[in-house]
């Protein structure tokens, strides 16, 4: 069978997905110290963020603007670890979300949210009283939680799992990753999460470009509102650690930067196929991966493709290669920058989509 080398030229791409920006904090504004004076929920602090703890007497170091290498200043929550049946927990919220929603141009009905969030440092629980510290990234409508990141610390690291609320009834999406617990994260290390809110098409995507995953879901299926958007859009943002457990710190720490909330009038097809087929990507091989120069396709099914798009994983289109329906293929992949890189291979099945690391 003959094999074909093509060659991918990164190319300048025009998104013709209209998105519109509508809310942004990368608190490098902000003054560095305590974010705010009030650790009882009721005063906003800097940026009109509000702080609570709860089961421990208020101290307003538990929500501070610290800096980062390579990242400036960033949110820093912490809370006190309960070495009894009790449990300390710390609580940040954003309200008033709702207000740059409303400001979205009519049919941008995709809501996209994205945080920089750290893993934070080892942790180790000494004994077990019936639960583990977790900590939480929330989106609230007035009805309840629309989703959920869910972090359960483990000893080694963070598995992540997923929900999102429909009617204000907790559901699982499912994990990040392909572990049946969810991969777990490496510690020490910004991961970004990315949630779109598909309002017109009742789904969600929850993606995370560091494992190359997308999670998805049904989204708001059993309402029987007219308008989803304006019933159930956010209005507020809510970080919070609940620190019950016996371990090895005194504190539960976690930071968040880069906070975006962006409407777009769809979400992007990138996203669309690397949530909806993995069974036709298991088809697929990939190697040498990582690779230097050249990256071979194979598929034991007699599969053809017909395209290949490479993007980044910030979901950037790089480069749109065409091919004349072959099963086995040579990409030349020399001129791509050193990174990680999705493939996507349409094929007459659909598209499958695999991760390529460039050297």
């Amino acid at each position: 069978m003959k094999k074909y080398i093509f060659f991918l030229i990164p190319l300048l791409f025009i998104n013709t997905v209209y998105s519109q920006v509508l809310y942004s904090d990368d608190f490098d504004n902000y003054t560095l110290g305590n974010l705010g004076t009030d650790p009882t929920g009721i005063i906003p602090g800097q940026g009109g963020w509000l702080t609570k703890t709860y089961y421990t007497a208020p101290n307003n170091s538990y929500f501070t603007v610290t800096t980062e290498p390579n990242k400036g200043k960033v949110l820093t929550l912490s809370a006190p670890v309960s070495h009894s049946s009790g449990n300390y927990f710390s609580y940040i919220s954003k309200p008033g979300i709702d207000t740059f929603i409303d400001q979205r141009t009519n049919g941008n009905n995709v809501i996209k949210f994205e945080i920089d969030y750290y893993t934070g440092p080892q942790y180790y629980m000494s004994g077990w009283n019936g639960s583990v510290p977790d900590s939480q990234i929330s989106l609230m409508s007035e009805t309840g939680k629309l989703f959920m990141y869910y972090h359960t610390l483990l000893s080694q690291a963070e598995a992540i799992t997923v929900r999102y609320s429909t009617n204000g009834v907790s559901t699982d999406a499912g994990v990040l990753g392909n572990d049946p617990w969810g991969d777990l994260l490496p510690v020490d290390t910004w991961i970004t999460f990315i949630v779109y809110m598909d309002y017109t098409n009742k789904k969600i995507y929850f993606e995370t470009p560091y494992l190359g995953t997308v999670v998805s879901g049904d989204f708001l299926s059993q309402s029987t509102s007219t308008n989803l958007i304006e019933d159930f859009k956010p209005v507020e943002i809510i970080f919070d650690i609940d620190a019950n457990t016996n371990s090895n710190v005194q504190y539960i720490i976690n930071r968040y930067d880069n906070i975006k909330i962006t409407a777009l009038k769809k979400v992007p097809q990138s996203v669309i196929d690397l949530g909806t087929n993995d069974f036709l990507s298991e088809k697929f091989n990939l190697y040498p991966n990582p690779a230097n120069n050249i990256v071979n396709i194979t598929n034991n099914e007699n599969m053809f493709v017909k395209e290949v798009a490479v993007y980044d994983v910030t979901g950037k289109l790089i480069n749109t290669q065409n091919f004349n329906e072959q099963a086995e293929i040579q990409l030349n992949v020399e001129n791509l920058a050193s990174g990680t890189y999705l493939l996507h291979l349409q094929t007459n099945e659909g598209t499958a989509v695999k991760k390529l690391v460039k050297k």
